[in-house]
């Protein structure tokens, strides 16, 4: 299907990976969740011992709900009506099992921190008990209204620390059908808080990275830390051994960050740094963008083609790249003549998820990074 490239959204390209079978399925066994016994009260405690984490960096921030939605849920408790279940992640922070990660219910978390714990949250435009509690904070309310809220019982799933980071993935993606749901990228974050999630966010903020990408990635759905993601995970793991589905390798890779060293992480970000700009000092404002002839109107950038010529970049040294970028009318020549193949354009397009298109167009890149930098032809 021909993309209507003046339709699409912040010039991105929209990615299709096809109908990917996936070879590698984790063992159900390893799926480790356990319901509690749960109420508002004993969830609140955890949140005055700050043991629920509202500071994760996902997209899906706190206070989302305007004032009357709030007061609504809190109506919900007072009329006795029950509440959806709430998911959280035991991993918590620093492997701390009595700290939570939110999964599923922040916003309602929220509201209980405001309202109960804050307390700076006021009652309105309640639908059937506007005329006694309108304008009522927690303390304003009943001993009885009181303890009928911190009474109720909720169905709370918990996801036990040690369970693998590809069944938390896929519990996230099952059980992520709120209101506002959460991209994979953000379901990464929200998985590896700390060191891996902190380092990609450093290299999202990159000038280089902004200006290869002509500032127009998206952040507030964390586009620009998923682009970041598709290099890590290609640049930790060996194309080669790439199995579908895409979401669980980037997954890998980004889990694989906590397993390096602080002088590999550095090693890393220096990498990506130097790919950036070398793509830059190379394409200019067509960096990341596919092309099949030089009169051609500028195209969306391509997730694909980012993934595969960054880390073809990242992999060469200094020297390496100070002489692509000396033979940049070669290499636009070259990548030009690429694109022109059917199969690797097919491979930065259609089916991109499929193993056979993500070891075709990593494979075709090289060679064609090789093939310029063994050229004699006098470059200066």
């Amino acid at each position: 299907m021909e993309i209507d490239y003046s339709k699409t959204e912040n010039q991105v390209e929209q990615e299709d990976e096809g109908l990917v079978q996936i070879t590698t399925p984790f063992n159900p066994n390893m799926i480790r969740i356990r319901r509690d016994p749960f109420t508002i009260s004993e969830l609140v405690d955890k949140m005055e011992h700050g043991e629920i984490r509202f500071d994760t960096p996902f997209q899906r921030k706190q206070d989302l709900w305007d004032k009357v939605k709030q007061s609504r849920l809190i109506e919900s408790l007072l009329l006795r009506l029950p509440l959806p279940a709430f998911y959280f992640d035991e991993t918590g922070s620093d492997n701390d099992s009595e700290v939570w990660n939110v999964i599923d219910g922040l916003q309602r978390c929220s509201v209980f921190k405001n309202f109960i714990v804050d307390k700076t949250m006021k009652l309105e435009h309640l639908e059937f008990l506007s005329k006694e509690y309108d304008g009522c904070g927690f303390d304003d309310l009943p001993r009885t209204m009181q303890r009928r809220i911190t009474q109720t019982p909720i169905t709370m799933y918990l996801i036990e620390s040690g369970t693998p980071e590809e069944v938390k993935f896929n519990i996230f993606k099952r059980i992520n059908t709120g209101g506002l749901i959460l991209t994979p990228q953000e379901i990464r974050h929200a998985m590896n808080q700390g060191i891996a999630a902190e380092t990609v966010a450093k290299m999202a903020v990159m000038p280089e990275f902004v200006e290869a990408t002509s500032g127009i990635i998206k952040t507030d759905r964390m586009e620009d830390r998923d682009f970041v993601t598709r290099f890590v995970a290609f640049y930790l793991q060996d194309y080669k051994d790439y199995e579908p589905d895409m979401d669980g390798f980037m997954t890998r890779g980004m889990a694989g960050i906590k397993k390096l060293s602080e002088v590999k992480r550095e090693t890393m970000k220096d990498d990506f740094r130097r790919a950036m700009t070398t793509a830059t000092k190379i394409f200019g404002n067509d960096t990341f963008r596919k092309r099949q002839n030089e009169g051609d109107r500028r195209r969306p950038i391509n997730k694909a083609l980012f993934e595969t010529l960054s880390v073809g970049l990242a992999m060469r040294t200094e020297e390496e790249q100070k002489t692509l970028v000396k033979r940049k009318d070669e290499m636009r020549r070259r990548f030009i003549a690429l694109n022109n193949d059917v199969k690797f354009f097919y491979a930065l397009s259609s089916g991109t998820g499929q193993k056979e298109s993500v070891n075709y167009r990593h494979r075709k890149i090289r060679e064609l990074i090789a093939d310029v930098l063994n050229d004699k032809t006098p470059t200066d």
